[in-house]
C-alpha cells in the first residue's frame, strides 16, 4: 500500500449494519435494534457507519442524526433500493430518492448508494430491453440531480439479485451512463467482475468502497441456482476479510496508490437465525478478525 497515505485504512474503516444481520432484503431474519448495533460498532473501533435499511436509524433527519451523534459515528452512506428501469414507477423512484437524500443531507452528507432492483420485493432478475436500459440511465441522471439539490452524491452499488450484477451489466452501465460507482469487492467478484481490474481501469469514477471478502466455492452454488442468497449467507459466503478469494490487499492497494482518501466500509454479511439472545463477543468475532487483517495493510 502507498506509504504516503496520511490516514491508514483502519482509521478510515466504517461499519455497516449488515455485518450484524440487519438487511433491507425482505424476510432476512432477526433485526437487532440500532443502538445495539452502533454500540458494538463503536466497541470494536469502527470510525463511522452507513445507515442500513431505509428508516433503520429513524424516519427523519433529526432522529437519524440523534442516534448517530449518541455513539459518535458519522453517517457516510445510505443504501437505497430503487426501481429505475420502469418509467411507470418514476414518481415512486423520485419520492424514494427525495426521502433518502433528505435524511443524508442532515446527517453527515454521506453517499446516496443506489441499488437497481426489479421491484420493492427484490424480484427475480430478467433481461432488459434497450428502452429499459435507457430508462435506467436516465434515472441515474435524475437521481444525480436530486442528490445535488441536497448537497450529496449518488454512487451505484453493483449487487447480487439486482439488475446490476454481472460483468455484462457493469460494462453496459459504464458505457451508457455517467453514474459514479461504489466498488464492492465481494458482490463484483461473485457477479463476474474482477474488482482489482475494475479499480485499475475505472478509478476516476469510484467514490466509495465496500470491503467484502467471499468464498467462491459457496458463491458458485448460489450462481448455479442451488441455494438462495440467504442460504449462501448462512453458509458463510461472506467471510472475514482475508479469509476468502477476493484480492483485497491488491484492490485496496490500487485505490491507495491512485490517491483515494475516502472511507472503507467493512461488510461481512450475516443473518441472525435461531433463538435470542446472542453473545455479542461471538457475533463480532468476524468483524474483529477483519479489522485485524486490514490493520496489516501498509
Amino acid at each position: 500500500m502507498n506509504s504516503k497515505s496520511k490516514v491508514s485504512v483502519v482509521d478510515r474503516l466504517v461499519g455497516n449494519p449488515i455485518s450484524w444481520g440487519v438487511c433491507e432484503v425482505p424476510d432476512w431474519g432477526f433485526q437487532l435494534d440500532a443502538r445495539t448495533v452502533l454500540g458494538e460498532m463503536k466497541a470494536v473501533g469502527l470510525k463511522a457507519t452507513e445507515q442500513g435499511p431505509v428508516g433503520y436509524l429513524g424516519s427523519t433527519p433529526q432522529e437519524v442524526s440523534s442516534v448517530a451523534s449518541e455513539f459518535g459515528l458519522p453517517i457516510v452512506g445510505a443504501f437505497v433500493p430503487l426501481v429505475m428501469h420502469d418509467l411507470a414507477q418514476r414518481d415512486v423512484m423520485r419520492k424514494a430518492a427525495h426521502f433518502s437524500a433528505n435524511l443524508l443531507s442532515e446527517t453527515g452528507k454521506g453517499f446516496f448508494i443506489t441499488a437497481v432492483v426489479v421491484d420493492e420485493g427484490w424480484g427475480k432478475r430478467f433481461k432488459l430491453s434497450d428502452a429499459q436500459w435507457q430508462a435506467m440511465f436516465d434515472g441515474f441522471a435524475e437521481v444525480d440531480e436530486i442528490c445535488a439539490s441536497y448537497g450529496i452524491r449518488q454512487v451505484l452499488h453493483p449487487h447480487l439479485n439486482t439488475l446490476i450484477e454481472t460483468q455484462d451489466d457493469v460494462n453496459r452501465v459504464l458505457a451508457g451512463s455517467r453514474v459514479r460507482w461504489l466498488l464492492d469487492t465481494g458482490h463484483m467478484l461473485i457477479g463476474g467482475t474482477d474488482p482489482v481490474k475494475f479499480a485499475r481501469e475505472n478509478f476516476s469514477r469510484i467514490d466509495h468502497f465496500h470491503v467484502k471478502d467471499v468464498k467462491m466455492n459457496i458463491a458458485k452454488r448460489f450462481l448455479a441456482g442451488e441455494i438462495t442468497l440467504m442460504e449462501a449467507t448462512r453458509d458463510g459466503v461472506f467471510c472475514a476479510a482475508g479469509d476468502g478469494d477476493v484480492k483485497l490487499a491488491e484492490a485496496i492497494g490500487v485505490m491507495e496508490s491512485n490517491g483515494y482518501e475516502g472511507w472503507y466500509v467493512l461488510e461481512q454479511d450475516m443473518a441472525i437465525v435461531g433463538d435470542q439472545p446472542r453473545d455479542s463477543k461471538i457475533s463480532t468475532a468476524g468483524v474483529r478478525r477483519s479489522i485485524g487483517f486490514l490493520a496489516t495493510l501498509k
